[in-house]
């Protein structure tokens, strides 16, 4: 091999020696632009894993503050429900009451009724008594004037 051509073979060799370490470089600098957005996106992640672990603070002592709510509303039942079973118990009473006034209505009403009727019975026994007394009113009076008529008769002879 000729000087020239080893020149030549060395020029050849170092052209790919320098596209190899461009290439080597572009390779370099994509791996780092790929490793910069996986930083930035693991940086993201582990901001939102910080907003998340804030969220779920939250929400564990909203979750706390209800079970509380709910354990105080469960008592609030229960005492309801106490009292519901009480005016239940009242409202059976009232009812029973209420049902004994009604049959004592029920009776009054029947002796009203029956009252009535003797009433009515009385109303025309005293209508026949009236009528009567005004007939012997009559009759006494005709009986006065009769007896007058006698004793002036008898006055007069």
């Amino acid at each position: 091999m000729t000087p020239e051509g080893r020149v030549e073979r060395l020029e050849r060799i170092a052209k790919l020696f320098v596209r190899a370490g461009r290439r080597a470089r572009a390779d370099l600098r994509q791996q780092d632009e790929k490793i910069n957005i996986l930083i930035n996106l693991h940086m993201q992640n582990e901001e939102l894993f910080a907003r998340n672990e804030e969220r779920f603070k939250k929400n564990e002592e909203r979750f706390r503050l209800n079970e509380e709510r709910f354990a105080q509303n469960e008592e609030r039942f229960a005492k309801n429900e106490e009292r519901f079973a009480k005016n239940e118990e009242r409202v059976a009473k009232q009812a029973e009451i209420i049902l004994t006034i009604l049959e004592f209505q029920k009776q009054t009403e029947e002796k009203f009724r029956a009252n009535e009727k003797r009433f009515a019975r009385t109303d025309k026994i005293f209508i026949e008594l009236a009528e009567s007394q005004v007939e012997t009113g009559r009759n006494l009076k005709s009986l006065i004037k009769l007896i007058r008529e006698v004793r002036n008769n008898n006055a007069e002879n």
